[in-house]
C-alpha cells in the first residue's frame, strides 16, 4: 500500500488540531465538559450511523468489496481474542495487580475504532477505507459485549452479567450497516430528499469525534493521570506492542486487497476506546485504572500513530 507521507502527516495533523479545539474549548471554558456525553450519544446514535450508511448504501457493487468484507470480519474474530488471551499472560508477567488485570488486559486489546478510527480511516484511505473500517467494526462490537465484559468482570471477582446480544447486535451503528448493506447489494437509489440530510450528517462525524475526544483529554485530573506504572505499561501494549504483531501477521497473510492490512494495522493502532471506562462503571471493574488507560493511550497516540502510519507506505 503505497501512500504519499506528507499526505498521511497532513491528515493525522488536520485530525490532531481538531483534538486540540475540543481540548482548548474546555480549559477556556467556551464548552463545559459535561457536553461531552450528549455530544458523544449524538456521535453514536445519529451521525456515525450516517457516516456509515453514507459510506455503503452509495456506493457501486462490487462482488469483491463483500469478499474483503468477509476476510476483515475474520481476522478481527481472530485477532482480538488472540490480543486478549496474550494481553492477559502478560500483565501476569508484568505483575499486573489483582483487580486490575482484567482493565489492563481490555485496554491493552480493545482499539477505538469508532470515535478514532473511521475518521483517520477516511482521511487516509477514502470512502472505500471507511467502509472496510465498517466491516472491522463488526467483531469489535460482538467481542467487546462479550469477551470484553468477562475481562471486566475478572478484576471484582465475579461473574460477567448476561449480556443482551440482540440488543448489542441492533445498536444504531449496527443497523446502520444492515440497511446500507441491503441498500448497497440491492443497489436501491435513495430519494435526493433524504440522501442529503444523511449526507450533511455524515460529514459532521469527523470533527465531532476529534473535538470530542480532545475535550476527554481535557477533563483529565491533572498529574494522578501520569503516575500509574499499569497504565503506562497498558499504554505501551496498545500503541506499540498490538500494532507491531498487527504488522507483522499482516505481513504473513496472502492478502489479494492491500487495503484490508492497512485498515487492520490502522485501527489496532488507535487507543483504547472509551467504552473502557463505560464498562469498569456498569461491572464494579477499575474505573480509575480505566480512566487513566484511556486518557494516556488518547495522548500518547499522537507520537505513535503517524510512526504507524509509517509502516503503510
Amino acid at each position: 500500500m503505497q501512500l504519499d507521507i506528507g499526505m498521511v502527516f497532513s491528515s493525522l495533523i488536520g485530525l490532531f488540531l481538531l483534538m486540540g479545539v475540543g481540548w482548548v474549548s474546555v480549559k477556556t471554558k467556551i464548552v463545559p465538559p459535561a457536553a461531552s456525553a450528549p455530544m458523544s450519544s449524538l456521535l453514536l446514535k445519529v451521525t456515525l450511523p450516517c457516516t456509515i450508511f453514507s459510506s455503503l448504501a452509495t456506493r457501486e457493487f462490487d462482488s469483491a468489496f463483500l469478499v474483503d468484507g468477509v476476510i476483515i470480519i475474520v481476522i478481527g474474530l481472530v485477532l482480538f481474542p488472540l490480543y486478549a488471551a496474550l494481553s492477559w499472560g502478560i500483565s501476569k508477567v508484568l505483575k499486573v495487580p489483582a483487580g486490575r488485570r482484567g482493565i489492563w488486559s481490555f485496554g491493552a486489546t480493545f482499539c477505538n475504532n469508532g470515535f478514532m478510527g473511521f475518521p483517520v480511516a477516511l482521511a487516509l484511505f477514502g470512502e472505500e477505507g471507511l467502509a472496510l473500517a465498517v466491516m472491522f467494526g463488526v467483531p469489535f462490537n460482538l467481542l467487546v459485549y462479550t469477551l470484553g465484559v468477562r475481562m471486566v468482570c475478572a478484576d471484582c471477582g465475579t461473574d460477567a452479567q448476561p449480556v443482551n446480544l440482540v440488543r448489542t447486535l441492533l445498536s444504531n451503528i449496527n443497523i446502520a450497516l444492515i440497511l446500507s448493506l441491503i441498500f448497497y447489494v440491492g443497489q436501491i437509489p435513495l430519494p435526493e430528499a433524504l440522501m442529503t440530510p444523511v449526507t450533511h450528517l455524515s460529514n459532521v462525524t469527523t470533527p465531532l469525534s476529534m473535538f470530542v475526544t480532545g475535550m476527554a483529554l481535557a477533563s483529565g485530573k491533572g498529574a494522578e493521570l501520569f503516575r500509574d506504572k499499569d497504565a503506562y505499561t497498558a499504554t505501551g501494549m496498545r500503541l506499540i506492542v498490538v500494532p507491531l504483531l498487527t504488522w507483522a501477521v499482516m505481513c504473513l497473510l496472502p492478502l489479494s486487497n492491500p487495503l484490508i492490512a492497512s485498515i487492520v494495522l490502522i485501527t489496532m493502532a488507535m487507543p483504547a476506546p472509551s467504552v473502557t471506562t463505560i464498562l469498569a462503571e456498569t461491572y464494579n471493574g477499575n474505573r480509575g485504572l480505566a480512566a487513566k488507560i484511556v486518557f494516556l493511550t488518547s495522548l500518547f497516540c499522537m507520537i505513535t500513530l503517524p510512526l504507524v502510519a509509517m509502516f503503510l507506505l
